[in-house]
C-alpha cells in the first residue's frame, strides 16, 4: 500500500511538472504574429469588437496606455540601435484588469483571457531609433474568445510614469493613486510600483493647463492604512517625497534640466559636507488615468535629506548649539531687516517672512528662527565697512561667488530676487549660510512676461547683468579679494563646463533627448496651444552670446 501511495505521488508530481513546463513554454512564446491588411480585415469580418478591457504586457509588466488613441507605450533605450529582446503578451478582462497594485493587494476574481497579438508590421525589422524618434505607431489586433480589439504600440526613449485613481483616500481626504514608474533600462527592476498621494504645486504656474505635482509615496499596510514608502525612482534617490515639474513656461522644455546639470557640475559640490547642494532630476513622460499628460521633470526636492541635515525637532530636543535650517525664497522682495523682526506679517502663515518660507518639521514662531536672514538684510543695508566685515563672516564666500556667477551665465533674471534656497549649517559652532538655485526654467533668453505662459524670449537681455544682491555688493567692494576669486572661478568654468563647445554640446544632448525620444512631438500634440517651439536655434545662439557678455562683465568688474 505504501509503495502504491509513493507511486501515485510520483505520477501526480510528474503530471504537475509537465503542466508547469507547458505553461512556462507557453510563456516563452512572444505571441506576436504579423498579417497583411487583407488578413486583418478577414479576421475582423468574422469576429466582433470586444467590449472588454485590454491589457498589454512586456516581460510581464503592464504598459502605459492612452485610452483616447488606443495606444500602448514601451520605454526603450534609444541610444542602442538593437531592439530589446522581450515578450509581449495581451489579456482581456474586466475594468480592473489594468491595475497590478489592485490585483496584488486584494482578491481579483475577474476573468482574465489571454489574447493573441496580430501586428500589421514586424517592428523588429524597422530602424529602432527612427521608430522611436518619429513616434511610429505599430497597429495590432488583440484576438480573444470574446472578440477582438484594435490598438497601437509606440516606443519612446524617455522613462514613463503612470497614475491610476483608486478607491482609497489619503489622510487629508484626497484620492490615493496607484503609481508606476518605467525605466528605459530593462536590466534589473525596470518597473517600480507603489501608491501615492499628490497635490498641485507652484504659484503663477497653477493657471497652466499642464500642472506640476508634489508626490508623497505610500504603501498599504495589513490593516488598510497607509505609511510612507521610500522608493528609488530612476536612480535619483531612495525617498518618499518627489516633484513632477510640468516645464510649461519653457518653450524648449529643457532649460530647467540644463541648469540643474550645470549647477550640479560647478556649484553643488563646493562645500565641506559631502552632499549635493542642488537637486537631481530625470525627464519623463506622464499618464494620468490612461490619459497622456506630456513631458515632465521628475525632481528631488531641496530638503533636509538632500542636504544632510537632521530634523529640526531632533536638533531642538538635543539642544544643538546651532540649529541648521532651510529657507526658500518664493516671492520677489527686496532685503529688508524689518521683515524678519516683530510680529508675523500674516498670523496664519507662521512659516513666512520677507518672501521666504521656513522649511522643516518644527516652526517655533519666534524671531530667532529668522535671525540668519535678518543678519544678511542688516549687512546689505549697512555702510560699506560694516557690510565688508559681516557678509563673509556668516556666509560662504565661494558659494556667494558661485551663485552670482551662475545667474550671470544662465541669464537667470527670474532668480534675481527669488527662486533660491538659503541653508544654515553649523560650522565650528557658528551659523554659516549657503545659497542654492531653484526653478530655473526661465533662463537662457527667457524672461518673465505678463502673458498666458508668464514667459517670453527676449534677446536683448543677453547683454544685461543679473543683480543678485547677496554677492553683488561684496564683489563691487572687493571684500576679502572677491574680484580675484570671481575671475579665477569664471576662468575655470569657461575652460570646462561653460566653454562655448561644452554648453553647445549639452544643449544638443538635451534636444536629442526630448526630440529623438518622440516626446517633443507628443507634447506638442497634447498641448497645441502650449508654449512650445520646434526650432532650438535661439537657445544655442543666446547661450554663446551670453557667455561672451559675461566674459566682458567679469573683466570689467575685476579691473
Amino acid at each position: 500500500m505504501k509503495k502504491k501511495i509513493v507511486l501515485l505521488a510520483a505520477i501526480v508530481l510528474f503530471v504537475i511538472s509537465v503542466v508547469v513546463c507547458i505553461a512556462l513554454d507557453d510563456a516563452k512564446d512572444i505571441g506576436v504574429h504579423v498579417a497583411d491588411d487583407k488578413k486583418i480585415e478577414q479576421i475582423k469580418a468574422k469576429s466582433e469588437l470586444s467590449d472588454m478591457a485590454f491589457l498589454l504586457c512586456y516581460e510581464g509588466e503592464e504598459l502605459p496606455y492612452d485610452a483616447a488613441s488606443h495606444t500602448f507605450y514601451l520605454p526603450l533605450d534609444m541610444e542602442e540601435s538593437d531592439w530589446e529582446e522581450g515578450k509581449l503578451s495581451g489579456y482581456f478582462g474586466d475594468s480592473n484588469v489594468g491595475s497590478n497594485i489592485e490585483k496584488n493587494s486584494s482578491n481579483n476574481n475577474s476573468k482574465i483571457i489571454k489574447s493573441k497579438l496580430l501586428f500589421t508590421q514586424d517592428y523588429t525589422t524597422t530602424d529602432k531609433q527612427l521608430a522611436i524618434a518619429n513616434g511610429q505607431p505599430f497597429s495590432f489586433l488583440a484576438l480573444g474568445k470574446n472578440g477582438y480589439g484594435e490598438y497601437n504600440l509606440v516606443f519612446t526613449g524617455l522613462p514613463m510614469i503612470t497614475f491610476h485613481g483608486t478607491e482609497y483616500t489619503a489622510d487629508d481626504g484626497s484620492q490615493m493613486f496607484a503609481l508606476t514608474v518605467y525605466d528605459t533600462d530593462h536590466d534589473g527592476d525596470w518597473v517600480t510600483t507603489c501608491y501615492t498621494k499628490s497635490r498641485l504645486r507652484g504659484n503663477t504656474s497653477l493657471v497652466y493647463e499642464k500642472k506640476s505635482l508634489r508626490l508623497y509615496l505610500k504603501e498599504i499596510m495589513d490593516d488598510g492604512t497607509f505609511e510612507k514608502c521610500n522608493k528609488n525612482l530612476l536612480g535619483l534617490r531612495d525617498d518618499d517625497d518627489w516633484i513632477l515639474n510640468a516645464l510649461y513656461a519653457d518653450n524648449t522644455r529643457i532649460r530647467d534640466q540644463l541648469c540643474i546639470d550645470l549647477w550640479n557640475e560647478v556649484g553643488a559640490k563646493n562645500q565641506l559636507y559631502g552632499y549635493n547642494y542642488g537637486t537631481a532630476s530625470a525627464m519623463v513622460e506622464v499618464f494620468i488615468n490612461d490619459g497622456y499628460q506630456g513631458i515632465y521633470d521628475l525632481m528631488v526636492p531641496i530638503d533636509a535629506k538632500q542636504l544632510g541635515l537632521r530634523p529640526v525637532s531632533e536638533q531642538l530636543t538635543q539642544n544643538t548649539e546651532v540649529v541648521e535650517r532651510i529657507y526658500k525664497k518664493k516671492y520677489s522682495r527686496e532685503w529688508l531687516s524689518s521683515d524678519f523682526t516683530g510680529e508675523l506679517p500674516d498670523p496664519n502663515s507662521p512659516d513666512y517672512r520677507g518672501g521666504f518660507y521656513l522649511k522643516g518639521n518644527t516652526i517655533l514662531q519666534n524671531e530667532q528662527e529668522w535671525e540668519p536672514l535678518y543678519r544678511i538684510a542688516e549687512a546689505l543695508g549697512s555702510d560699506e565697512k560694516t557690510f565688508a566685515s559681516e557678509i563673509t563672516e556668516y556666509n560662504d564666500q565661494q558659494n556667494l561667488i558661485d551663485n552670482w556667477l551662475f545667474y550671470q551665465a544662465i541669464a537667470g533674471f527670474d532668480n534675481e530676487n527669488k527662486n533660491y534656497y538659503y541653508v544654515v549649517r553649523n560650522r565650528d559652532g557658528k551659523e554659516y549660510g549657503y545659497f542654492i538655485p531653484w526653478d530655473m526654467n526661465i533662463s537662457f533668453g527667457m524672461v518673465y512676461a505678463d502673458n498666458v505662459y508668464f514667459s517670453e524670449e527676449l534677446a536683448a537681455i543677453a547683454t544685461e547683468p543679473v543683480t543678485w544682491q547677496p554677492a553683488q555688493r561684496m564683489i563691487e567692494l572687493d571684500v576679502d579679494n572677491s574680484k580675484e576669486l570671481l575671475q579665477r572661478t569664471w576662468n575655470k568654468w569657461r575652460n570646462s563646463t561653460f566653454s562655448d563647445e561644452a554648453i553647445t554640446e549639452r544643449i544638443q544632448e538635451l534636444e536629442h533627448k526630448v526630440k529623438d525620444s518622440g516626446a517633443f512631438k507628443r507634447e506638442d500634440a497634447r498641448y497645441p496651444n502650449g508654449n512650445q517651439k520646434e526650432d532650438f536655434s535661439y537657445i544655442y545662439d543666446f547661450a554663446v552670446n551670453r557667455l561672451a557678455y559675461v566674459d566682458g562683465y567679469v573683466e570689467e568688474l575685476c579691473r
